[in-house]
């Protein structure tokens, strides 16, 4: 039987790539990854229709006919924000990515109840030195739309998981960054401002992994830049396991905060942290 790497490189050079783009996120999410390149056309839709202004593409929903939805459950925009297609839609995670709202982000003041942080409060720590940045979480762009209404620039890495969030960070005239947990970030050593990761790095993740992980975000931070961790949540039992993990970077805490996960029956605990990188000689 053909591995999913000889189907992957079985092609006609010069001829039309096949539709195999979910085979090749199942290399890049194994570890195949970078992926051998091809010497084939990719597929585009049909009646692509051009992106939408920059000063309206953020808040805008795209235009189905800008996305190939072959591979997705959902066969339009309307069906992945639709209260009628929850159960088949064909993702779990960031459930309410597709949304295109700023109410995510309403925050309770309360600290509470609330295991969250504002951009505002964020930025507000280092005015005018958070330039550039990486966003690695589940998402349609969001906080990188709100992050460039405060002129900083941030790249959004996901995968398609389930559904086509790669292309509608694009669409939102945002960029995307297609790479999966286990990839080497594609960034020079101490060159961003801030990372940021949200209800991603959860308790499903192992420590082993999760070293690997924050190494790579510590590599390419620069000297004073932030770490931000978004609510990651996770058993309350094993929640100091995974704090000890971020204590050991030898960050200087700019914030911190856990709370109670209230959906849970209190068994479970969020883990918010503002985190500065350290000068190291």
């Amino acid at each position: 039987m053909a591995s999913n790497v000889d189907r992957f490189m079985t092609y006609k050079v010069y001829g039309m790539c096949p539709d195999d783009w979910d085979t090749a996120q199942k290399l890049i999410a194994g570890g195949c990854d970078p992926l051998p390149r091809r010497r084939c056309f990719s597929r585009t839709p049909p009646h692509y229709s051009k992106p939408l202004a920059i000063n309206t593409c953020l808040w805008t929903q795209p235009s189905d006919v800008n996305i190939l939805w072959n591979h997705y459950k959902c066969k339009s925009y309307s069906c992945l924000v639709s209260n009628q297609t929850i159960d088949r839609r064909g993702f779990f995670k960031c459930v309410d990515c597709f949304n295109l709202s700023k109410t995510g982000w309403d925050i309770p003041t309360n600290d509470s109840v609330s295991a969250e942080f504002t951009i505002n409060e964020v930025l507000l720590l280092k005015p005018g030195e958070i330039r550039i940045g990486l966003d690695f979480s589940p998402t349609t762009g969001t906080f990188a739309a709100m992050m460039r209404e405060r002129n900083v620039t941030i790249a959004s890495a996901t995968l398609n998981l389930g559904a086509p969030f790669n292309e509608v960070i694009a669409l939102r005239g945002l960029l995307p960054l297609y790479i999966s947990i286990g990839s080497r970030l594609p960034f020079f050593d101490n060159t961003l401002d801030i990372v940021h990761s949200t209800l991603f790095l959860d308790g499903w993740i192992g420590i082993h992994l999760l070293q690997f992980v924050i190494f790579d975000w510590d590599r390419v931070l620069r000297p004073k830049g932030l770490l931000w961790v978004d609510r990651f949540f996770c058993k309350k039992d094993d929640m100091k396991l995974y704090l000890d993990e971020f204590a050991r970077l030898g960050y200087k805490k700019l914030l911190w905060r856990v709370v109670p996960k209230t959906d849970k029956l209190g068994d479970e605990l969020f883990f918010s942290a503002l985190l500065e990188k350290p000068s190291r000689g």
